[in-house]
């Protein structure tokens, strides 16, 4: 299965991951050691494992990283995903919420890639709207670590990469 993530104006950037599960929490990809990815100028392979929760209606997608140096749980805000056959893509809002799991630390990444987005006009006005306040509920949901599926991503993950 392929995940294209559009970024204005960057361009598409693809993974190739697997299914693992569609349940009431959404679609879950894997994408372990050594997955292909592809940018406009650039490919290579993953060098961690990853594993993404998407679904059709949110406007966000989960990346569990599996980084021994730094374990963390990216949130990419983005237009709700949309499935094609096999492909799944979104166009990326920039604002990243980010649990950082060594030490806890929370963050929401990448506020100068979203002012350059609205500055430039890659971005609508509604658009930035709604990506602030995704990023910034998002950041609070980390916090307060109450949506049961943003916890369960790591045992899914431990359970898939084996």
């Amino acid at each position: 299965m392929r995940l294209v993530k559009i970024k204005r104006p960057g361009g598409a950037f693809w993974y190739d991951l697997e299914m693992v599960l569609v349940d009431e929490d959404g679609t879950w990809l894997h994408g372990p050691v050594g997955s292909r990815w592809g940018a406009p100028h650039d490919s290579g392979t993953l060098p961690v494992a990853v594993l993404l929760l998407l679904a059709l209606d949110r406007p966000w997608v989960a990346w569990w990283v599996d980084d021994p140096t730094d374990r963390r749980l990216e949130i990419d805000v983005c237009r709700p995903p949309e499935l094609f056959g096999s492909e799944w893509r979104y166009i990326d809002l920039e604002l990243d919420p980010v649990r950082h799991e060594q030490d806890g630390r929370i963050e929401i990444e990448d506020w100068d890639e979203y002012e350059q987005s609205l500055r430039d006009g890659w971005m609508s006005p509604d658009d930035g709207r709604q990506a602030r306040s995704t990023a910034e509920d998002l950041a609070w949901l980390l916090r307060s670590r109450n949506r049961p599926c943003l916890e369960r991503g790591w045992q899914l993950l431990s359970r898939v990469a084996r």
